[in-house]
C-alpha cells in the first residue's frame, strides 16, 4: 500500500538520482511481500474465527452485556469467516490485486521521480529534455529548475516517448528505454521482462478503468489470462510473482543504465 512515511536510506540527499532509485528499490521491497502478509492474516482469522466466537459470547455473558451486544458481535465474527472463505475461494484474487496495484504504483511513481531528479541535477539530461519541447517551454537559463517542474516536464516526456516508440501504448519497456535514452542513459530490459512488463502494464489499466474486465484487443495481446466467462482477468499469487518479478528486473536494468550514465 502507499506508504505514509518514506523508508530511511543511507543515500546522501545531495545524490538525489540515486536517493530516488534506492528509495524505489527499498518501496518494491516492501510490496513483494504484501500479498503474504495480508493472506497470513486472512488465514488466521479463518482458523482462530470458531475460537474467537466462543470468546466472544463467553466475555460477553461474564460481563454482563447485553444479548443484543454479544448477538451483533458474534455476527461480525461470522461475517469476517464468510469473507475469508470468499477470499479463499477465488485463490485470493482481491488481496493480490491490492498488492499489485501498489506494487505498480510504487515503480511507476518512483520512475518518474528517478527522472525529475535527473532533470534537476544532470545538465545534459535537463538539455537534452528541454530540446525535446518548444524553444522556451523550459528555459535552461533558468536551471536548475523546482521539483514540481522537473516532476511535470518527466510525466510530459512519458507522453512523448509514447508517441515516438513503435506500438508505445502497449510496448511501455520500449518506450521507457526510448525515454532514458533520450536523456543518455542505455537503459537495456531483458525481452522475458519486458514481454512480462508490458501484460502487467495492460493488465494494471484494465483493473483501474474496465474493474479487471479484457477487451477484445487485450485478450488478442493476451490470450491466456481471457480463462473467466466473463473475461475478468484472476491475479493469482503465481502471476503477482510474475509481475514482481518484471518490475524488479526493469528496475535493476535502470539501476544498471544510471549507474553507467554517471548519474547520482
Amino acid at each position: 500500500m502507499p506508504e505514509l512515511q518514506d523508508r530511511p536510506l543511507g543515500t546522501s540527499p545531495e545524490h538525489k538520482v540515486l536517493q530516488a532509485m534506492h528509495l524505489t528499490g527499498s518501496r518494491l521491497v516492501g510490496d513483494r511481500f504484501l500479498a503474504s502478509y495480508l493472506t497470513d492474516c486472512l488465514h488466521m482469522v479463518g482458523g482462530l474465527g470458531p475460537v474467537h466466537k466462543v470468546l466472544l459470547a463467553d466475555a460477553g455473558l461474564k460481563r454482563g452485556a447485553a444479548p443484543e451486544t454479544i448477538t451483533r458481535l458474534v455476527a461480525q465474527a461470522e461475517d469476517n469467516m464468510r469473507w475469508v472463505s470468499e477470499m479463499q475461494a477465488e485463490d485470493y484474487h482481491r488481496v493480490n490485486v491490492l498488492a499489485f496495484l501498489s506494487l505498480w504504483s510504487a515503480y511507476e511513481s518512483g520512475t518518474e521521480n528517478i527522472i525529475a531528479a535527473a532533470l534537476e541535477t544532470i545538465n545534459s539530461a535537463a538539455t537534452a529534455a528541454a530540446d525535446k519541447f518548444a524553444r522556451g517551454t523550459y528555459d535552461m537559463a533558468a536551471w536548475p529548475w523546482s521539483d514540481e517542474k522537473c516532476l511535470e516536464m518527466a510525466q510530459k516526456l512519458d507522453q512523448k516517448a509514447k508517441q515516438k516508440t513503435p506500438d508505445g501504448g502497449w510496448d511501455v519497456a520500449a518506450r521507457l528505454t526510448t525515454l532514458f535514452g533520450w536523456l543518455g542513459a542505455d537503459v537495456a530490459i531483458p525481452p522475458h521482462a519486458s514481454n512480462t512488463l508490458n501484460e502487467a502494464s495492460m493488465v494494471r489499466n484494465v483493473l483501474l478503468h474496465r474493474y479487471g474486465r479484457l477487451g477484445p484487443r487485450d485478450i488478442e495481446r493476451a490470450p491466456h489470462l481471457a480463462v473467466n466467462a466473463n473475461n475478468a482477468v484472476q491475479i493469482t499469487r503465481e502471476r503477482l510473482g510474475q509481475y514482481s518479478q518484471a518490475v524488479n528486473e526493469t528496475h535493476i536494468a535502470v539501476m544498471e543504465g544510471v549507474y553507467a550514465a554517471g548519474w547520482k
